[in-house]
């Protein structure tokens, strides 16, 4: 069968991944699809029964008693998206030598905006999760314009071949960002005790999804692991980047950001969605007669997405260990200073 290679001039004396076959494993890809679909509803759930909506409708009434440090880290977001992290995974991809193919996909995941999981790993590390919220949805919107021309400008190295954006993938992302949330400020609406105990539901099941998407994904993608070292390094040391460019821009001292937006923004840079990633990539480099060149286009996503769930994870370790040691220093310090006082008492 005639394929049809997927790139121009640019990408010379290189060899395409044979085309994409049916997976091994057909029920794991759909036990996999269905695990994203819950934790996607689920954080979206828990993440709205944490906002007020009365709050939110008092302040669309009177936008002046918004802070404004709230649109700077929606800014903020914009500029560490997508433009600095475009242009990590164009670096990365030249530093680590990445084969076209590769490369391109590479690019694809760091063009993309944030993911829900941020959302999740926001309130698990005590951040803004109305911030959040508003920066996924807005990232989402804008995606639509930043993309392509992302794409365009650095996919330039390597294909001449334009990408299609999955717009309709983009506004699904969109209303399954905000459907649920709105449930969930109705739900906290309706009744406190509710929202809580969906709240704390949705946090286990997150976490439970999170790890069951990790797993499922070694066992879907078995070749992973016979893929050269610099792959996995840059799957493992971009959301890192990601995670630190957004910090690093929040705590310039003109933005008087507090602690708990800049890991917000920190995590809203370091998490994408990977989803989109894939769809781009199914439908740019597709032959005609339905087959995808999808091996090395599709295996940096297949490995970034899992390392996006450990490096959230292993931060969100580091801060919880550091909350319980400061919580028993505290607990410690109060424990001396109650018992000097009644010594001063017996005296």
């Amino acid at each position: 069968m005639e394929t049809v290679e997927p790139f121009g001039e640019n990408a010379t004396n290189t060899t395409a991944s044979p085309p994409g076959l049916p997976p091994k494993n057909p029920a794991l890809v759909t036990a996999f699809n269905a695990v994203n679909v819950v934790i996607l509803v689920m954080i979206m759930l828990a993440m709205g029964c944490t906002l007020e909506l009365r709050t939110l409708i008092r302040l669309v009434r009177n936008p002046r008693q918004i802070d404004p440090r709230f649109f700077v880290g929606v800014v903020i977001g914009f500029f560490s998206q997508f433009l600095a992290m475009p242009l990590c995974g164009f670096a990365v991809a030249h530093i680590m030598q990445y084969s076209p193919m590769v490369a391109v996909g590479a690019l694809v995941c760091t063009c993309c905006p944030g993911g829900t999981v941020s959302n999740l790993f926001t309130y698990w590390n005590k951040g803004d999760v109305a911030l959040s919220v508003t920066m996924t949805s807005c990232s989402t919107v804008l995606a639509m314009g930043m993309m392509p021309l992302n794409l365009w400008i650095y996919s330039r190295s390597w294909t001449d071949q334009s990408a299609v954006i999955p717009y309709d993938r983009i506004v699904i992302a969109l209303a399954s960002i905000l459907g649920p949330a709105l449930v969930g400020m109705l739900i906290k609406l309706w009744s406190e005790r509710v929202a809580n105990v969906v709240i704390k539901l949705g946090s286990v099941l997150g976490l439970c999804g999170i790890m069951a998407s990790i797993i499922l994904s070694v066992f879907i993608n078995p070749d992973m692991f016979s893929r050269p070292w610099q792959l996995w390094l840059g799957a493992a040391i971009l959301p890192y980047i990601g995670f630190s460019i957004g910090f690093c821009l929040s705590c310039i001292p003109l933005f008087k950001m507090s602690q708990a937006r800049r890991r917000t923004v920190a995590f809203e840079t370091g998490l994408q969605n990977v989803s989109i990633a894939y769809a781009i990539i199914q439908l740019t480099f597709t032959s005609p007669g339905g087959q995808a060149f999808l091996g090395d286009f599709l295996i940096f996503s297949i490995l970034y997405g899992p390392f996006m769930m450990i490096d959230g994870l292993i931060l969100t370790a580091i801060y919880r260990t550091w909350l319980a040691l400061q919580s028993r220093r505290n607990a410690q310090a109060d424990d001396t200073t109650k018992e000097r006082e009644d010594e001063n008492e017996d005296l």
